[in-house]
């Protein structure tokens, strides 16, 4: 039997020096189980709990000369490894380039230490001043799984070898004869490197891709399909499986379901939104009450448990947006047919109707399966145009020639939405207002422009809503004590808000109180008429947890509430359709079985956190993609001057933010060429030693644009001028 982490570490500390198979005998560990404890005991030497010393056997770190870590490396040769720190805080080890024995950028290394050695150029522009351990890499445990570009090199019998683009790679990668994927000599590719023996100096490693139309929106895809290891095409026995889903029969009688198909149903989405997941209606009731129903695509009723379909969905986790492309949870047939509540066919739901009092307070939720008809299909822009229309009375072009068949219907949700707002923050709900940066783009999917988008009222009576109809899902299956995947978000760590304190501090903004939701959104209300309010969001915005998924209750700080779920996009998120088929099975009276709860309190907290790793992939993916199709944007507009705000300082340069397309770049203190520039760490700015000139967090500079860097992902930009102070 495997031991437990605690039990490996504590054997190891007081037993140093055991071999592996003098560990699996202590723990009577079988011949079936060796391999598993070799992966774990790898998996805490990755996070630095213990470590397998050449010639010796495991020990704690902190007890030999040997370090592991990710291994980073400067352009100019030098490597830096990151320390896996285990229960102890260490400094990353600087790597001469004669001591990296083949490593690699993004490898996990064993090092042994030498000494300490003070800072060169390199690590300056890393940002961490003073003096160093020395090490020199012993072995690579792990290479990176980061694809690399290069160009390929034919040998003259098989395989070849690739020069890699990245200035960081000191050495070319050999390629084996069965891992060329057809590359011809000079072809510019895609590699990763592989665990198989290197030639001589030379690591070892595939070709993914072969990048023939280099820049191209379709090139770039493929090379970050590669880069995250994204899914391709459905399996073609999930696509039979979805294909062979009958058709909703248009207004065949639906007993078991609540039939709404005479109601006044619509949705609200993007233009150029594909599928159509959440439709919205209201009704007034007596005494100023008024009943909001928010109406899902109904998923599980053809994504059962265990199906084809569900296992797929489980393994992609999450759609993927990426500018211009769209990698699907369910394949098209659910996603864009039989589940995209399409305006005048019959289409199956589920229901959360919520009753509210004419004060706005929560009196009842109905959850059912039910059947809608939608009646309209509405943009973003046409509902904005219709409750503009109502609050100022001015038309606009975007006013749809029908709108007076649902003004009542808006100006009631209008109503609703801010009363729902007002309740969120009066019980310390954040509401942080940063505009995103977003790509236009053309039918060849080039980036053509760049746009913003910001929170607007359409937008806001859409998210108001679907926040209450998750909360509201959430709040019945706690209540009834039911299995429930909730949506999390920790509360910031005490050293990211003291960080937050001094960043206030240095621009002169007073923030009192510890830290709750309400101090932070009444910072939040107290600048947001400063011009340093976007500075400050973001980095507020830095300093918050990531959210994520578990099996039952928990924390949402943002939300201030211990009851939210994710139900509203089952089309989209594997953890709305788990809570759909939780649902089914409560409705159906299947949750009264004890084994169908037991399966069901065994499996969430693995798909919980399944879900969670994928969703990160997915953010990765897209922020990659949207940075490297931006960067190809901007490569032909280097010269072009904009003005900007300073949003972050280091001592390697500070960021700056343009303030009319958000593009972000780095002035690096190297190019500040007038003077020698020291970082104040307190006053979070950079001082000149001579002149005492100062740049500090939020002042206005003009830029020049001069560098834009697909590899890194890089903009860099050249000051021109300081335009002023933080609220100049």
């Amino acid at each position: 039997m495997l031991p437990s982490s605690q039990q490996l570490i504590d054997y190891v500390q007081s037993t140093p020096g055991k071999r592996t198979r003098e560990i699996a005998a202590h723990f009577s560990v079988t011949d079936n189980e060796f391999e598993e404890l070799v992966d774990f005991l790898f998996q805490h030497q990755m996070d630095g709990s213990v470590l397998r010393v050449p010639h010796a056997g495991w020990d704690v770190p902190e007890r030999t000369s040997y370090r592991a870590g990710t291994l980073e490396v400067a352009r100019g040769g030098q490597g830096f490894v990151r320390v896996a720190s285990g229960t102890i805080q260490e400094e990353d080890v600087f790597v001469p380039p004669d001591s990296l024995r083949g490593a690699l950028p993004g490898d996990f290394v064993l090092l042994r230490l030498e000494g300490a050695k003070r800072n060169g150029r390199g690590r300056r522009e890393m940002g961490t001043p003073g003096r160093l351990r020395e090490g020199s890499v012993v072995d690579v445990l792990r290479r990176s799984r980061r694809p690399v570009r290069g160009k390929f090199s034919a040998a003259k019998g098989k395989g070849g070898m690739v020069k890699l683009a990245d200035r960081r790679f000191t050495t070319e990668v050999y390629i084996p004869p069965e891992g060329t994927g057809g590359a011809r000599d000079g072809d510019r590719v895609l590699v990763r490197l592989t665990e198989e023996p290197p030639r001589g100096e030379h690591p070892s490693g595939r070709v993914l891709v072969r990048l023939l139309d280099e820049g191209t929106h379709a090139s770039d895809l493929a090379t970050v399909r590669e880069l995250f290891e994204l899914p391709g095409e459905h399996p073609a026995p999930v696509l039979a499986e979805a294909q062979a889903l009958p058709a909703v029969v248009p207004g065949a009688s639906w007993p078991d379901r609540l039939d709404l198909r005479n109601h006044l149903v619509f949705t609200i989405d993007p233009v150029d939104a594909k599928d159509f997941d959440d439709a919205i209606s209201i009704e007034r009731g007596k005494s100023g009450e008024v009943r909001l129903g928010v109406h899902i695509a109904d998923v599980s009723h053809y994504v059962r448990p265990g199906s084809l379909l569900d296992k797929e969905a489980s393994v992609r986790g999450t759609s993927i947006y990426l500018p211009g492309q769209v990698i699907p949870m369910l394949p098209e047939r659910l996603a864009n047919d039989l589940c995209s509540l399409r305006p005048g066919e019959d289409r199956l739901t589920k229901t959360v109707n919520m009753t509210f009092s004419a004060r706005g307070e929560l009196k009842r939720v109905e959850i059912h399966r039910s059947v809608i008809r939608s009646q309209r299909r509405f943009t973003y822009e046409e509902a904005l145009a219709i409750l503009n229309w109502l609050e100022t009375g001015k038309g606009s072009k975007e006013l749809p020639p029908d709108h007076a068949a649902y003004v009542d219907a808006l100006r009631a949700m209008a109503q609703v939405r801010d009363k729902l707002h007002e309740a969120r923050r009066r019980r310390g709900a954040l509401y942080l207002e940063i505009p995103k940066l977003r790509l236009t783009l053309d039918a060849e999917r080039n980036v053509i422009g760049l746009g913003r988008d910001e929170r607007d009222p359409s937008h806001a009576l859409i998210e108001e809503f679907m926040l209450a109809a998750n909360e509201a899902v959430a709040q019945h299956l706690i209540e009834a004590k039911l299995p429930v995947v909730t949506r999390v978000h920790p509360p910031p760590e005490d050293k990211k808000l003291s960080d937050f304190r001094r960043f206030l501090d240095a621009l002169e903004v007073r923030f009192q109180g510890t830290g709750t939701q309400e101090d932070l959104q009444r910072l939040i209300d107290h600048v947001k008429d400063d011009p340093l309010a976007g500075v400050i969001q973001l980095a507020l915005l830095r300093t918050m947890g990531h959210a994520e998924y578990i099996s039952g209750p928990g924390l949402h700080f943002a939300l201030a509430t211990e009851a939210y779920c994710h139900f509203t996009s089952p089309i989209r998120r594997y953890p709305d359709l788990l809570v759909h088929q939780i649902l089914d099975q409560r409705l159906d009276g299947r949750l009264a079985k004890a084994t169908v709860r037991r399966e069901w309190d065994e499996r969430l907290p693995k798909e919980a956190e399944e879900s969670s790793r994928l969703e990160r992939r997915a953010e990765e993916a897209e922020r990659d993609m949207t940075s490297l199709r931006l960067v190809r944007y901007l490569k032909p507009l280097v010269g072009q001057e904009m003005d900007g705000r300073i949003t972050s300082v280091h001592p390697f340069g500070f960021f700056v933010r343009d303030e009319n397309s958000l593009v972000e770049g780095l002035v690096h203190v190297a190019t500040l060429g007038d003077d020698f520039y020291e970082f104040d760490p307190e006053e979070r700015c950079l001082e000149g030693r001579r002149r005492r000139k100062r740049f500090g967090l939020g002042d206005r500079v003009r830029v020049e644009l001069v560098e834009a860097d697909p590899d890194e992902r890089a903009i860099s930009f050249r000051l021109k001028k300081r335009i002023g102070g933080p609220r100049a």
